[in-house]
């Protein structure tokens, strides 16, 4: 019970309303799934759809947005693949590895990790992004060009860097 999806469904609450254009899907699966279909027709959600396991390509290339609300990740591999397609990531500030690869504000957006998790301001930082697309197609240039830093050639030519520094000390 890591990935606290509910978390998602907390801060659509807040703003599905305001965007009747806008959908959320939840891509993957687990032991949370039926309680979650089950609050989204309680709540009287609309807009939301669960696919389950899927190859993720598809819904990178039509997401504006991909939220992470885990309570612990090592280093979320999502992130840095939502980024190579320009998918700006909002992602809770729970592990470390968030500020290694997300800079708040300028390629996603960091919500800071609070004792109860922070709905209303999630929802409001979601909405800034939603609200202006300009500010929301700066963010995904700028986190596609991050992402470079994590691709393979990167990481290759990074690994080669290091075993030479052994190698030739």
């Amino acid at each position: 019970m890591t990935k606290r999806p509910y978390r998602i469904l907390q801060t659509w609450k807040l703003i599905e309303g305001k965007y009747p254009d806008w959908n959320l899907t939840f891509v993957g699966d687990g032991p949370d799934r039926q309680s979650l279909e089950a609050k989204v027709e309680e709540q009287g959600l609309k807009r939301v759809t669960f696919v389950g396991f899927q190859n993720p390509v598809e819904y990178y290339k039509r997401a504006s947005i991909l939220m992470l609300t885990s309570d612990i990740e090592g280093f979320p591999l999502v992130l840095a693949e939502c980024m190579s397609f320009g998918v700006v990531p909002v992602v809770y500030a729970s592990y470390p590895a968030v500020y290694d690869i997300i800079e708040d504000g300028v390629d996603g957006i960091i919500i800071p990790k609070k004792d109860i998790f922070p709905a209303e301001l999630t929802a409001r930082k979601v909405s800034l992004i939603m609200d202006d697309e300009n500010i929301r197609m700066e963010m995904a240039l700028a986190a596609s060009k991050k992402s470079q830093q994590f691709s393979i050639s990167t990481i290759c030519r990074q690994w080669e860097n290091t075993f030479n520094e052994i190698i030739n000390h």
